[in-house]
């Protein structure tokens, strides 16, 4: 499934940092597409050592309060994309 835009930069909502590498985003599902949530994405550090239990990655209701069409996403940015890796609702 694809996003429906792609956001030039992602920053983490847990430590402010700018995500450059990989992420959760959590999106809306609306149409076959995926409207990311990009005021909440939060990077793989903080994913898995602040939000999810230490070495696990987090679920969608510890990034957000979930929708019925809601999902997490583990995002991968590349040089001119954001390709998403899986998704969890």
């Amino acid at each position: 499934m694809d996003l429906a835009s792609h956001p030039e930069t992602l920053i983490c909502a847990e430590c402010g940092s700018t995500i450059e590498d990989a992420g959760y985003l959590p999106a809306t599902e609306r149409d076959e597409t995926y409207h990311p949530l990009v005021d909440a994405a939060v990077c793989d550090a903080c994913g898995f050592n602040d939000l999810g239990m230490t070495g696990c990655a987090p679920e969608l209701d510890d990034v957000v309060d979930p929708g019925p069409d809601d999902a997490l996403l583990h995002v991968r940015l590349t040089d001119s994309d954001l390709e998403v890796v899986s998704s969890k609702e």
